[in-house]
């Protein structure tokens, strides 16, 4: 299949991303050098960055913190949903260089290597793109909300479609959420190289839930068409739809033991390891300074007590409606089996991770 590379792109398949073996739970991925989230180690590489870029670059890539701009990320191709800040496929190679060290003091390399691979995942897309809607893996976008600094609160964006990093810096909480996070196609080759950008969190959700399948009480009722916290969408069977930003924060929550899946308390110790280790999948895409507090804070007694695992359709992903979900006192993670939209006869991943306290780091719209 002939593929359109972005400059960019091809820079950052040069790196550690492309050079390393993850095993499907991510234990090599998080394992394996990456970003720390270091609020200076971040602050030094965007000080390096910005005297790369002319004046209406800087423009677009600082823009104030508040709810209006937080909340402008999507899952949504470009076509579909504009999006804020710097275009990455607009970088020329000294600018997407250090962009790339941006990435890489904010990244796990757990989340850098699925910054590439859902970038990957939509430049293979191109071929299909004939309305167009946008897909491309130069279509991906740096933002930054506020001033970036080691006291007053402030955002880091990345993303575009299948993909929003939403880190939060000096905030009330630690702030790695909303991330959303998506594949189409779940697997794909490009230039002899396979990627199955979602296979850790794919393969963790996949395993808990066909470990709790034979337990009555893990099945939720329903129908799951896609994940349950994400943007707001609004359209029609057919048509291209519009919204497809945040506009429904602050959420709601799922409360009581109804429909809610099976409390943690109830599984065997096995399968309380799978949960954790789904659990971990998800948090460990940002580096250690945001994912260790998070994970302490969801993997303690109090936490995980009040923490319920819950599934529909195939524990195995293997049909559409498929959905996992983990939901406890602040986590809410989910993934879910959609159709494609480049070839309706295949399916494609949504996931998302929110936080029901630390959302945008506590900062707005509550």
């Amino acid at each position: 299949m002939r593929t359109t590379w972005a400059p960019a792109l091809l820079l950052a398949l040069t790196g550690l991303a492309s050079n390393l073996t993850y095993a499907a739970d991510g234990t090599a991925c998080r394992t394996a050098h990456g970003g720390t989230a270091d609020t200076r180690e971040i602050v030094a590489a965007l000080a390096a960055f910005k005297p790369l870029l002319n004046e209406q670059q800087q423009k677009v890539l600082y823009q104030p913190f508040d709810y209006d701009h937080a909340i402008r990320w999507s899952n949504l191709p470009l076509g579909v949903v504009p999006r804020n800040g710097l275009r990455l496929g607009d970088l020329d190679a000294k600018q997407a260089a250090a962009a790339r060290r941006v990435f890489e003091a904010a990244l796990s390399a757990c989340g850098l290597k699925l910054l590439d691979e859902i970038r990957l995942a939509d430049d293979w897309l191109t071929a299909y793109d004939k309305r167009p809607i946008g897909w491309s893996g130069g279509n991906y976008f740096l933002t930054l909300l506020g001033t970036p600094g080691a006291k007053t609160p402030w955002m880091l964006q990345i993303g575009g479609h299948h993909l929003a990093y939403n880190f939060t810096f000096n905030g009330h909480s630690p702030g790695a959420t909303p991330l959303f996070f998506g594949t189409e196609p779940i697997r794909f080759e490009i230039k002899g190289a396979s990627y199955a950008p979602l296979d850790a969190q794919s393969g963790a959700m996949s395993r808990l839930a066909a470990a709790i399948a034979p337990l009555p009480q893990a099945r939720l009722s329903g129908t799951f068409t896609d994940v349950v916290k994400g943007v707001v969408v609004n359209g029609a069977p057919g048509q291209l739809p519009t919204g497809g930003t945040d506009t429904g924060f602050p959420m709601s929550f799922p409360t009581g033991s109804s429909d809610r899946g099976i409390l943690y308390g109830a599984l065997t110790p096995a399968e309380q390891a799978l949960a954790r280790t789904a659990i971990e999948s998800y948090a460990s895409l940002p580096g250690a300074a945001i994912t260790n507090p998070l994970v302490a804070a969801y993997e303690s007694s109090a936490a995980l007590a009040e923490t319920y695992v819950g599934y529909a359709g195939q524990p195995d992903l293997s049909a559409r409606g498929s959905y996992v979900r983990i939901d406890g006192p602040r986590i809410w993670m989910e993934l879910v089996v959609q159709p494609a939209v480049a070839d309706n006869t295949q399916l494609h991943y949504h996931a998302l991770w929110r936080d029901k306290q630390s959302d945008y780091g506590g900062e707005i719209g509550h």
